[in-house]
């Protein structure tokens, strides 16, 4: 079979439309995706750097996952020690009131020690319950983590806080409730007042220290995985992801040679293919 300008060469430009088609298959892919790797063979290498950059990214990312949990831990402490301290400031003032007893009667000192022990019981009540995630903190034994570093969380509860040696004897916020032997309506006032003080100057510290480790050890490696993952994402995505401007002229441009392709080919006979083929690439 021949034709006009030459021989006719339909199954050439067959195989040039197949060529063209399944790169228009591979665009459209690039663009319905986002990605411009959508299997190794799209860009074997490419495929390589960004499952490496995602790997990174995943470890940076769960880092920073607990840096989250351990601010959001160390928040709630803080929370918990203001409380505490709060309430140890209304705790002193019913023993400065108890300890000025001038007009103050019987009644009205134990109605202090009364009220006294409720803002023990309301510490202790703290003490146990505060938690983050399913982890009593303020029990005792528990800390804070950021790589090395790290600050341990001392129990809040009345038998531990305040610890004072009086006379050869250690004593505690729990030895100045109700029959106890610093309790605020004997005659121990002083003493009451000393472990009161020294209970609540060991929650200022504590909280102090929770503050400290969170703006020194937390926000900085906080900071400083938000840019690393940020480059990161950057350098990933500039590897992986669809060129939407350059994708989106291949199809263009694809399109015509289909469009030019499939003319050729219903042309049969009339025309000599190669000429066309060629000056279309």
């Amino acid at each position: 079979m021949g034709s006009i300008g030459g021989p006719f060469q339909p199954f050439g430009v067959q195989r040039q439309l197949g060529i063209i088609q399944n790169q228009k298959s591979g665009v459209l892919q690039q663009l319905a995706t986002g990605q411009r790797i959508n299997r190794a063979a799209d860009d074997p290498a490419g495929l390589v750097s960004s499952e490496q950059l995602r790997a990174m990214l995943a470890d940076l990312e769960a880092e920073s996952r607990s840096l989250d949990r351990a601010r959001s831990s160390s928040r709630v402490v803080d929370s918990a020690y203001s409380e505490i301290s709060d309430l140890l400031i209304e705790a002193e003032g019913l023993a400065v009131a108890n300890a000025n007893s001038a007009g103050l009667s019987d009644a009205e000192r134990e109605a202090n020690q009364m009220e006294l022990n409720s803002i023990l019981s309301s510490v202790d009540r703290v003490a146990q319950s505060t938690s983050f995630a399913g982890e009593y903190l303020l029990r005792g034994g528990s800390s804070l983590t950021v790589e090395s570093a790290s600050v341990d969380l001392a129990s809040a509860a009345v038998n531990d806080l305040g610890q004072t040696e009086i006379d050869g004897e250690n004593y505690t916020l729990s030895d100045i409730g109700s029959g106890g032997a610093m309790a605020i309506d004997g005659d121990n006032l002083s003493s009451s007042l000393e472990i009161l003080r020294a209970a609540r100057q060991e929650v200022i510290f504590a909280q102090a220290e929770v503050g400290a480790f969170e703006r020194n050890a937390i926000e900085p490696r906080t900071a400083s995985l938000g840019v690393a993952i940020e480059s990161l994402s950057a350098a990933e995505s500039s590897i992986r992801d669809t060129d939407y401007a350059k994708a989106t002229a291949a199809l263009a441009r694809l399109d015509v040679l289909e469009n030019s392709a499939v003319r050729i080919t219903s042309a049969g006979a009339r025309i000599d293919p190669s000429a066309l083929i060629r000056l279309l690439g």
